[in-house]
């Protein structure tokens, strides 16, 4: 095992803290999802009120990153796919086991043209519509997705295995969306060891806190549990991948969500498992999740593979071989994640100064120096900050501006002032 010193030791504890202070910050407010939640509602009654067979009793819930709670906040100033919050809805209908996939998917496009008073038109997508409300500050759009069950899918309300209609091919694919949602859920429930030195050093802080003191405690490691390290990691990646396209121009081949959530998830299973031989700190976490993605990438018959657990039929990078496209698409995914390796670890590099590392984490991860400041504001003073040379502390920062200034007032101190010219 390498020994580390102290001052990068805390280092490592302090961007520790920043990640996850930065993946808390880009998600959605309470607002916002009670914002977008509502319309949900106003999708359920335009469906409620429709006199088509096909639409009789249908269910409409969340899928994608609002169930997982994944979703995070637009990088300010994207282009317009990417400078939107991105929702996702499934409509179930249970009297659709015998209708065409594109009868399904026309009804349903019919009956929002009709019933939407948003003021951007209908979009028509690969697997169902767009409905874009614009007036929103952010905006965000909603992707609904028409589906049924399988044969022998007893189960109501969009549980167990579904097809969905796809335009490309004019008939039904496989998803699981409830099924994969659980997976995660499941998966995230299950705790990484953690250092005892480490939690026994946060412990001893919090108890000697100087009483009188005005900083904020560190938050315990059973807070940090709750922030849940799995969907932190995601949510990070996913705001890297934004930003990364956007300064590739990579967005028309980006990794989609899915696929980065999928590969995650399997990595943090798996570093889970190694913990129990050798704990680790949260930051260690994260970063051996984003290395050990690429290891569940899977290829069969000539094809890549990243499937939904939970439904093999369902295949996140079908992408990946599309003839001429494929080639593309794979890689973009690897140049991201390259990318990603460097990003997740970028606090624990040394950057010449404070304006340096304020730069390259808002060219990584749309995070400004405000956020910086603050964690910097909240570690010890004697921990080195996330992104500095090791032992370059808030402390000896402070001592250093403030010998400069009394320098600096010394050597002006015997200056006589200057005559008044003419």
């Amino acid at each position: 095992m390498t020994l580390i010193t102290q001052d990068e030791r805390t280092r490592q504890r302090s961007w520790e803290l920043l990640l996850l202070r930065a993946a808390n910050r880009i998600s959605l407010t309470p607002s916002q999802y009670q914002t977008i939640d509502d319309r949900y509602t106003q999708l359920q009654k335009i469906l409620s009120v429709s006199t088509n067979p096909l639409l009789a009793g249908a269910h409409i819930f969340v899928q994608g990153s609002m169930r997982l709670r994944t979703t995070i906040n637009p990088v300010t100033g994207a282009p317009k796919d990417l400078g939107t919050i991105d929702a996702d809805a499934i409509i179930w209908l249970p009297n659709a086991a015998n209708a065409d996939a594109m009868t399904v998917m026309n009804a349903i496009e019919e009956r929002f043209k009709e019933g939407s008073r948003v003021q951007s038109a209908i979009k028509p997508l690969r697997r169902g519509i767009r409905i874009e409300y614009a007036d929103e500050n952010p905006g965000f759009h909603i992707d609904i997705t028409p589906a049924r069950n399988v044969r022998g899918n007893f189960e109501r309300d969009g549980k167990g295995k579904l097809e969905v209609p796809d335009r490309d091919i004019q008939d039904w694919k496989p998803s699981s969306p409830i099924s994969y949602a659980d997976w995660l859920n499941d998966a995230s429930e299950q705790h990484i060891t953690l250092e005892r030195e480490l939690v026994a050093a946060m412990e001893s802080y919090s108890r000697t806190l100087d009483s009188a003191t005005t900083q904020e405690p560190l938050p315990t490691y059973q807070e940090y549990d709750k922030l849940d390290p799995l969907r932190a990691t995601v949510k990070l990646l996913k705001r890297h991948r934004d930003e990364w396209a956007i300064e590739t121009g990579a967005t028309n081949h980006r990794p989609i969500s899915a696929v980065i959530t999928t590969l995650a998830t399997h990595a943090y299973l798996r570093v889970v498992q190694e913990s129990k031989a050798s704990p680790l700190t949260p930051v260690e976490a994260i970063i051996k999740i984003v290395q050990k993605m690429r290891q569940f990438i899977g290829f069969n018959e000539g094809e890549y593979q990243v499937l939904n657990p939970e439904d093999r039929g369902e295949n996140f990078a079908e992408k990946w071989n599309k003839p001429g496209e494929g080639e593309k698409y794979r890689a973009a995914f690897n140049n991201w994640h390259a990318s990603a390796e460097v990003a997740i670890q970028l606090g624990l590099k040394s950057h010449e100064s404070e304006d340096a590392f304020a730069r390259a984490m808002n060219s990584t991860f749309g995070i400004g120096n405000a956020l910086i400041s603050e964690v910097n504001r909240q570690i010890p003073g004697s921990w080195t900050m996330p992104g500095r040379t090791p032992g370059t502390t808030r402390n000896k920062a402070a001592a250093a501006v403030f010998y400069s200034g009394a320098s600096q007032s010394k050597s002006q101190s015997g200056v006589e002032p200057v005559e008044r010219l003419g």
